[in-house]
């Protein structure tokens, strides 16, 4: 009785130690295993900025908006503008600083906004010019102040597109025309205007 006891015990112990070998063996082995790693990580997308700075005739720094309806709400400094008192009225000048504040290279074009034509009785007696810094011939040159179509900016600097951080100075003229100093039909009159910068990419 107490031999198969025995053998039982015997049998037992072998069967666990050899588990416990099996486990340490599979332990062992897995550790020593072959391995070779790369990873690749950080795989992303992103989108420059998109921006530019308006400044007219030396004042606040006016920010873009990506919503033309914005920008007609909160409109930046006036460019030209005068109460005039005599027949003798010589006109007006201003200018305003167009820069690329964003980090993609951009174009530009001046026009009226689409929905917004100039106002008043007083616009058939003034001619407008608009001239760039790098431009010798005028953008812009009305004998009486009426809408302004589509017009690309800097294109005369021989390339189309400004990159980050270009700048270019633009020069409003408002003089007198069309017999403004000799008739009375200017008397009580006005003329409104709007200006707007798009930038595109």
């Amino acid at each position: 009785m107490e031999t198969r006891k025995s053998k039982r015990s015997l049998r037992l112990a072998l069967v666990m130690g050899a588990a416990v070998a099996g486990t340490a063996l599979v332990g062992w082995g897995g550790l020593a295993a072959w391995q070779a790693y790369t990873q690749n990580s950080g795989n992303a997308f992103s989108v420059g900025t998109f921006s530019h700075s308006n400044v007219a005739n030396g004042g606040v720094t006016c920010g873009s908006t990506t919503s033309s309806s914005a920008a007609a709400a909160t409109p930046c400094k006036v460019i030209v503008s005068e109460d005039i008192e005599s027949s003798s009225w010589t006109g007006d000048t201003g200018s305003v600083v167009i820069t690329n504040t964003g980090s993609m290279a951009s174009t530009f074009e001046l026009s009226s906004p689409a929905d917004d034509a100039p106002t008043g009785g007083l616009c058939a007696y003034l001619s407008l010019q608009v001239t760039g810094a790098d431009s010798p011939t005028p953008y812009v040159s009305q004998s009486s102040i009426g809408s302004i179509g589509s017009t690309p900016l800097m294109t005369s600097a021989g390339h189309s597109s400004w990159a980050a951080d270009d700048s270019n100075t633009f020069t409003f003229t408002v003089l007198p025309a069309n017999g403004f100093a000799s008739t009375d039909d200017v008397l009580g009159q006005t003329c409104t205007f709007d200006v707007l910068f798009t930038q595109a990419a």
